[in-house]
């Protein structure tokens, strides 16, 4: 191999990989994904019941404040903003809306880094 191409491929790909990490509001491909550190989860309420494929959850964040402490929560794959809080960890209902497989997003909101990022589950509908 030649041997500025020896120099070039490992930085080009350490560029790649860099860039695939850090973008702003991206969703990587592989869910669930989290930033080192940071918990993120979806589970239904107590006594959640399925309604045609839909139940109530909630939704639960932790960041290392050496990340963040201001963050937004944002919903399916159109974005829509669920909530936002300026303590890195916290928790909010949603309605019964909820459904297996709708994509929630925690995002850095002063970057827009995104911090994790997990489809809900079945829930309280697994097997209906």
């Amino acid at each position: 191999m030649h041997t500025s191409l020896r120099r070039v491929l490992p930085a080009a790909a350490a560029i790649t990989l860099l860039a695939a990490c850090g973008q702003p509001g991206e969703v990587p491909g592989q869910l669930p994904y989290a930033e080192p550190g940071v918990e993120f989860s979806v589970q239904p309420v107590d006594g959640a019941a399925c309604n045609e494929g839909a139940y109530r959850a909630l939704v639960q964040w932790d960041v290392p404040p050496s990340l963040t402490s201001k963050v937004e929560v944002q919903v399916s794959e159109q974005r829509q903003i669920f909530a936002r809080s300026n303590d890195a960890a916290g928790n909010k209902e949603t309605e019964e809306w909820t459904s297996e497989g709708l994509l929630f997003v925690l995002l850095d909101r002063e970057t827009g880094m995104t911090l994790a990022a997990l489809e809900a589950g079945p829930g309280p509908c697994a097997g209906s």
